[in-house]
């Protein structure tokens, strides 16, 4: 991009400037950090010039947005046409809360919803199980049969909203239910729209919700891609999640080079199953991610990633649609970074979360709310993350114009620095055997209890600042309204359950139990239309999660290796 003699020039007027003006100027007053690095540990420099970016060819490396390798954007005018969604991660207690709760936010503007379960639900267990207890209704909803998701869906179009099911080892039951209720309602599968995260690779290394041992797991997963690439052209049937693996830990680059590497082994596990690259790659390149917490890098990563995930679908995979090479991202700001001292000091963190995402070019947007920290968020709460999300969107002039950063010597520096930490990643749990091996070997999990250790111990010396908490903080209290479950919730649910059963077709309900175990025990055979037809008749969760207890074991707690 830059003339050899131009460069030359360049880096003279840089040495003169280094070794004169900023020499004086640290003689009066030194720099204020030893050393300044990113989030994820990569040196900084003061400045940034054309030296930096030197080997760059513009539509090599760049191109325009919707052109590969999608760098600057995967759409030709990105925001200019349609803007992100915005999607706040919503549930609590009954389906008939959460329901309302859907209602109040698409009231206020939300233009798509995200569902969260509460761990009865998330580990395959009905409300009334021992294991339930205490915990039935707290971080999500409470839902075991189809006559829950149909309270839960009630009034809201199936075909006109988009959900995201952030369900893993509970997807293939979860999006059952959503098939069944659409069924239910006239909608064919092909007319449902939105997407679930089913990422369970994640969960075995990062958040620990899973149920079977590793392989069943991956095969359930699969079955879920699968069918729905042959039966739901409008659903994403995985949201790889390098979410989950930052909470648990990891930096922001590490977290999304491992991400990387589990997608390469869904894509793998499919193309195995003798499924054309090119027939499911679009279905399976979205990611769910934390969107900072430092503004620069979130967006270099973002672009890096981007472009990284084009060339190994491209040249790896050999895919030939360009729809195929597309990452569509899917952003949080974070809980991890939400403070409980000085929780209001949240809704900025939120804020520049959001702004990093839209500057990027991020595709759907949920914000985590100011109370983060201590509980499911009020009303009050969610309403003022989503105003930040649409505040971003309308008043601040960054939709208007598509990857406004691009250019600048840092940014585009930073993206090139990432993108060769993230195939180092890569490479090097290829080295191991691919995803599945590193995760048996304990090798990921290892790297982000490190990781975690250390942003706790940086957290305590002060050199990871957070102001409120380690800098700047007092001993005033800020009191805010919190969110609390009905405490009747369990009670209620335990008793509806026990009503639910005796009232239904029991022998019907074995039948179908009856296929689905069956239907497990053949290694080769896609569980999906057995469970839909299971929960057409009315099984719980509970029922058809112990069915294929009974076949596939329970899990070994790897997680914590």
């Amino acid at each position: 991009m830059f003339k050899e003699d131009e460069l030359k020039r360049i880096k003279e007027e840089y040495d003169k400037w280094w070794q004169g003006p900023v020499q004086k100027a640290l003689q009066k007053t030194p720099e204020r950090l030893k050393e300044f690095k990113t989030y994820s540990g990569i040196p900084l420099k003061a400045i940034y010039t054309p030296e930096d970016i030197k080997d760059m060819d513009y539509l090599r490396d760049l191109n325009f947005p919707g052109q590969y390798p999608y760098t600057r954007g995967i759409y030709p005018l990105m925001y200019r046409t349609r803007l992100y969604t915005m999607r706040q991660y919503s549930g609590f207690g009954t389906a008939e809360e959460t329901n309302a709760r859907f209602k109040f936010l698409l009231k206020h503007g939300e233009t798509g919803l995200s569902i969260a379960f509460d761990l009865p639900t998330q580990m395959g267990y009905d409300p009334d199980h021992p294991m339930a207890r205490g915990e039935v209704g707290k971080v999500g909803v409470s839902i075991s049969t189809l006559r829950d998701y149909q309270v839960l869906y009630r009034d809201i179009p199936m075909d006109k909203i988009s959900v995201h099911i952030q369900a893993n080892a509970n997807a293939i039951f979860m999006v059952a239910m959503h098939i069944a209720e659409g069924l239910n309602r006239g909608h064919q599968p092909k007319d449902l729209w939105g997407a679930c995260q089913n990422d369970i690779l994640k969960e075995f290394i990062a958040r620990g919700a899973y149920i079977y041992p590793l392989e069943p797991s991956m095969r359930l997963c699969c079955d879920v891609i699968e069918y729905c690439v042959k039966n739901m052209p409008r659903w994403q049937p995985i949201t790889v999640c390098q979410f989950h693996i930052q909470e648990a830990g990891a930096n922001h680059v590490t977290a999304w080079g491992l991400s990387l590497a589990n997608a390469i082994a869904y894509v793998e596990e499919l193309l195995k199953r003798g499924l054309p690259i090119d027939s499911f790659a679009f279905n399976v390149s979205v990611w769910n991610i934390v969107c900072g917490p430092e503004f620069f890098e979130a967006i270099c990563a973002i672009r890096a990633a981007r472009r990284l995930w084009a060339k190994i679908m491209k040249e790896r995979f050999k895919a030939k649609r360009p729809e195929s090479m597309m990452m569509r991202i899917f952003m949080g700001s974070g809980g991890f970074q939400m403070t409980r001292k000085e929780p209001l000091n949240n809704i900025i963190r939120g804020t520049i979360s959001a702004l990093a995402g839209a500057l990027a070019g991020v595709q759907a947007m949920n914000i985590q709310c100011y109370d983060e920290a201590y509980a499911i968020p009020t009303d009050e709460a969610i309403k003022l993350a989503l105003r930040t999300e649409q505040i971003v969107a309308y008043e601040s002039g960054v939709t208007n114009v598509i990857d406004p950063l691009a250019g600048s010597y840092f940014v585009e520096w930073l993206t090139n620095q990432i993108e060769k930490e993230l195939v180092s990643i890569i490479e090097e749990i290829d080295s191991m055997g691919g995803a599945l091996e590193a995760i048996k070997k304990g090798y990921m999990q290892r790297v982000i209890l490190q990781q975690a250790y250390e942003y706790q111990r940086k957290i305590d010396t002060g050199e990871l600042v957070r102001v409120g908490e380690n800098m700047f903080a007092t001993e005033e209290y800020t009191p805010i309204k919190t969110f609390e479950v009905r405490p009747e919730v369990e009670r209620e649910r335990i008793e509806w359950i026990k009503q639910f059963r005796a009232s239904r077709d029991n022998k019907k309900v074995r039948e179908a139990l009856d296929k689905l175990r069956k239907a497990a025990e053949k290694p080769n055979e896609n569980l999906m239309p057995y469970v839909i037809e299971a929960v057409r008749a009315d099984c719980t969760i509970g029922e058809m999660a112990d069915t294929l207890r009974e076949v596939f074991g329970t899990a070994e707690d790897i997680a914590a290796l």
